[in-house]
């Protein structure tokens, strides 16, 4: 779940570069700038959880569903 929590962040990220680069409001240029540097944090700091918990080396991974069964 944390690895798609960051990868929908990731394409927050995106999104506000892109409107950064096509904005020619500068007021907006402005908060889209300051809003991307917030986000990127954000995903800095899921990033860093996942190296610690050891889950960026791993693929994710599907439950097993017949273990599932047997509880």
């Amino acid at each position: 779940m944390m690895a798609h929590k960051l990868d929908m962040f990731s394409m927050r990220v995106r999104s506000y570069g892109n409107a950064l680069a096509f904005s020619v409001r500068h007021d907006l240029a402005a908060k889209y700038g300051r809003l991307l540097l917030e986000v990127g944090n954000y995903v800095e700091d899921g990033a860093n959880i996942m190296i610690e918990h050891e889950w960026m080396e791993r693929v994710p991974q599907a439950a097993d569903r017949e273990a599932l069964i047997k509880l």
